[in-house]
């Protein structure tokens, strides 16, 4: 069976969130929408998001307990296998940066001011990622030679974060999965190879890189 990888999508704006809902569809991401970090932090109870797109004005969304830094902290503290693109307006300040960066040092940024279309691109680039003779393709794992899928959304998170250099912290369930992921690759005759770091800490490696 297909499981889709998620995207979280923190947006108080109605206006602003419905495009972006729509566009993970297009690249065929399962949308997790959320009007305040209240609401982002009880997705996140449940779900376990490959990426997610987080505004830093929330000045439009319901109450809430939970701030935007809170949910950044529980991104990076339990959710290592997802990737943080930061999309508002302030995202090119540069104390701004320094400050969610203290929360969250993988996070990443693109502008609102830069236009709906960076924000596009920078998904597209990221859900077509290579990796070895691995990519990302339709929300899923796929090795290239043979064709075969790697149903399991982790495999996503490995192949993005070794694309950008970065290895990834799982939770003991997609800790699971990654060592499924390792003998997958091995079934399949890839080239990759899963390097387990210790402490559920994984990456992926090519011989000859």
């Amino acid at each position: 069976m297909r499981a889709p990888a998620q995207a979280l999508v923190l947006e108080d704006d109605p206006a602003q969130l419905d495009p972006i809902v729509a566009l993970m569809h297009e690249v065929q991401l399962e949308p997790l929408s959320a009007i305040s970090p209240d609401r982002a932090v009880h997705r996140l109870q449940y779900n376990k998001p490959v990426l997610a797109v987080v505004d830093l004005d929330m000045s439009m969304a319901p109450g809430s307990k939970a701030t935007v830094e809170d949910l950044l902290s529980l991104l990076y503290e339990q959710h290592g296998g997802c990737f943080v693109l930061v999309y508002s307006v302030r995202s090119d300040e540069i104390l701004e940066r320094k400050r969610v960066e203290a929360v969250h040092p993988f996070a990443m940024f693109v502008s609102k001011q830069d236009g709906a279309r960076a924000l596009v691109e920078r998904i597209r680039r990221m859900m077509g990622v290579r990796f070895g003779d691995l990519t990302v393709r339709r929300g899923l794992t796929t090795h290239e030679p043979t064709g075969r899928i790697f149903m399991h959304s982790v495999g996503v998170s490995l192949v993005i974060g070794a694309a950008l250099g970065q290895e990834v912290v799982l939770q003991d369930a997609e800790a699971k999965a990654a060592r499924r992921m390792r003998d997958w690759l091995e079934r399949v005759g890839s080239r990759v190879e899963m390097v387990d770091l210790g402490r559920r800490c994984y990456t992926l490696h090519t011989p000859d890189a």
